[in-house]
């Protein structure tokens, strides 16, 4: 078995793994890393050698395009400054505190490489975080500041790693320097992906073909990176302002049936770049230990990779405390505990050019930190949320209620336009009683109550329920239709795709 069919094999082994963690109810993430870790540990398993150089230009723009198409910069503005906090201050903070007890703490450790393990270890990884939010409730502020600090942060910590990591190269580290190259770096990077993400908008308005479409927002991210690296600044900034512009204009640049398609595809893009991560990790700790055995004592460095994880954790639950963020105590708790290390921080770790002293070390020391917040806080982030006191379901937020409220009322002045064009009575009325039991909905949480009326709550689950399982009958038809051969398989995707749309948006 050659390397690339025995990664392949691997990657059905995470996929099997996040089977079990949905069986589990736990975060895939958390799997991921203790199964790649056992992977690694099976023996007679082949040894995949990856080329530092290469694993930024690979792994870093999906993750990064993927969260920043999601983000908003409206949302980035207009929570500016608590998410400045999470995303810059307390990440350059995480940064200096790590550098400061790698340094006293792990043998051997030199300033330089002290500081990339900071900027390694500071931007938070929310995948783990955000399974917890999809599986139970929690307040719209909550979620708003972990996701919207995510894509920043991002872009900071990776930002000056990219500083540290040439500093760590020349031997040589100038403060004022550093800041001169940190913000050269980022506005060039940002400029960049600005200008790409300008003309990615204009190509896609032009073409309609989805797959081409979801193509190219794959491609761009990459150009846009190597574009911006080549001119010696920030490739992740790049990305991650091409991202968000795409993401803006998403409504005019895609139909819907790209839009849901691109979503799908992305989301199986960013699982694989986890799940690649992991596995290789996997593969390449065991060496990395045996390596390490033979300079330094392992439970020395394991004791003192501990102690920066703490390090680690403490910093970002002071920080979201000690801030207001314009949440309660209860909420800011739940932030700083949603703040675990993951795949940026593994592929940065991964990314480190062989001629820096102490890079396994690093390494180590990464894994560790991930193992640790991933499953330690990534399991106990459920229990956390319930013993605050803000899980359960999710309700509609006041401003969620009005914009709905508004998109229905548009709707149902569209259907008196329609009435006057001479519009089927029967299609009118089933679709004015659609859009009035959602704005009565609406009016219920705008009037302090959460919940819809229970006579609506009935009738919408009635109605739901009877045309799912009328949509069951529709396919089960075409399907025999199919295998009589009275239908094409052109034809018979064509309405597949139509009922599977309607199935989506009841479910």
């Amino acid at each position: 078995m050659n390397e690339l069919e025995f990664l392949l094999v691997l990657l059905l082994v995470a996929a099997g793994l996040v089977r079990l963690a949905d069986l589990a109810r736990v975060p895939y993430p958390v799997v991921l890393v203790l199964g790649g870790l056992g992977v690694g540990f099976l023996p007679g398993l082949p040894t995949v050698e990856l080329d530092p150089e290469v694993v930024f230009v690979v792994f870093l723009p999906p993750l990064l395009a993927a969260a920043a198409f999601a983000s908003s910069p409206q949302t980035l503005r207009a929570e500016a400054t608590s998410i400045g906090f999470l995303a810059v201050t307390l990440v350059l903070a995480t940064m200096g505190v790590v550098a400061v007890v790698a340094h006293a703490v792990v043998p051997g450790l030199g300033w330089g490489p002290a500081f990339v393990l900071g900027a390694v270890l500071a931007p938070t990884d929310t995948v783990a975080a955000a399974a917890a939010f999809s599986r139970m409730g929690v307040p719209e502020r909550v979620k708003l500041l972990v996701e919207g600090e995510a894509i920043v942060n991002d872009a900071t910590a990776l930002v000056a790693y990219r500083v540290a990591i040439a500093a760590a190269v020349s031997g040589a580290f100038s403060p004022a320097g550093a800041f001169r190259d940190f913000f050269l770096a980022a506005l060039g990077g940002a400029a960049i992906g600005l200008a790409f993400g300008m003309a990615e908008r204009q190509v896609l308005r032009r073409w309609a073909d989805p797959a081409l479409c979801i193509f190219f927002t794959v491609m761009v991210p990459y150009v846009s990176y190597i574009a911006a690296e080549q001119a010696g600044v920030s490739g992740v900034l790049a990305v991650v302002a091409t991202g968000l512009y795409i993401g803006w204009y998403a409504h005019e640049v895609f139909d819907a049936g790209t839009r849901l398609s691109g979503i799908a595809f992305w989301g199986v893009l960013d699982f694989a770049a986890n799940a690649i991560l992991f596995v290789l990790l996997g593969l390449q700790f065991p060496a990395l230990v045996d390596e390490l055995q033979d300079t330094l004592s392992l439970g020395d460095l394991v004791g003192a990779a501990l102690i920066v994880t703490l390090a680690v954790v403490l910093v970002r639950m002071l920080g979201t405390m000690v801030a207001g963020l314009g949440a309660t105590r209860a909420e800011r708790v739940a932030v700083g505990w949603a703040g675990m290390r993951g795949a940026v921080s593994l592929a940065a770790a991964l990314a480190i050019p062989t001629t820096v002293e102490g890079r396994e070390e690093i390494l180590f020391v990464t894994v560790v930190v991930i193992l640790v917040t991933l499953v330690g806080q990534g399991l106990t982030f459920p229990s956390m949320l319930k013993l605050l006191g803000i899980d359960g379901e999710r309700p509609w937020s006041p401003g969620e209620a009005i914009a709905r409220l508004e998109a229905a009322q548009s709707a149902l002045d569209r259907l008196d336009e329609l009435e006057d064009e001479g519009a089927p009575e029967e299609l009118l009325r089933r679709m004015r009683e659609l859009y009035r039991a959602r704005f009565a909905r609406c009016q219920a949480v705008i009037g302090g109550d959460g919940t819809p009326p229970p006579k609506h709550v009935e009738k919408r689950m009635r109605y739901s329920a009877v045309r799912l399982e009328l949509i069951g009958v529709e396919r089960a038809s075409l399907i025999e239709l199919r295998n009589d051969g009275r239908l094409e398989p052109g034809v018979l995707s064509e309405i597949q795709r139509d009922l599977d749309l309607e199935e989506a948006r009841l479910g």
